[in-house]
């Protein structure tokens, strides 16, 4: 379980609480995220939040998907990954997110994998449905400007 709250954003409709029932949280501009920010700048996947186990127990990290944005943990530059704790603020673009608790989940289905073992199987779908993606994120992002 991932409880955060998004502080600010481009879209002020995303503002508010939000609580997740699994360990990780992909957050970017594609609407396969499930964090969704309408933000140009912003990659399609651009982090993610994900409870880990370590030795110390349960802990919490973000980690960048891109090699050149970074983002801010506290008002810290960040690239790559940084462990954090509850009330530390990501910020990234005119976005904040507030992390207040996390709790590993054991009943969680991953489906990345077979994902990813259905995409490379499938090359031509897989374009076409990237392609149908960013048609859709620019007709959204017209009919937002209008």
């Amino acid at each position: 379980m991932l409880h955060l709250e998004i502080l600010s954003s481009s879209d002020p409709l995303a503002v508010g609480l939000y609580e997740f029932e699994f360990n990780r949280v992909h957050i970017g501009r594609s609407k396969k995220n499930d964090l969704i920010f309408l933000d140009s700048e912003l990659p399609l996947q651009y982090m993610t939040i994900q409870i880990i186990q370590d030795k110390h127990g349960p802990g919490l990290v973000v980690k960048s998907l891109t090699r050149s944005p970074f983002f801010f943990v506290n008002g810290k530059k960040i690239s790559g990954a940084l462990k954090i704790r509850p009330n530390d603020v990501i910020a990234f673009g005119e976005n904040k997110i507030k992390i207040h608790a996390f709790a590993p989940t054991t009943d969680e289905t991953d489906l990345s994998e077979a994902f990813k073992g259905f995409a490379a199987n499938a090359s031509e779908l897989r374009f076409a449905l990237d392609f149908i993606e960013e048609v859709l994120i620019e007709v959204e992002e017209k009919t937002q400007n209008v």
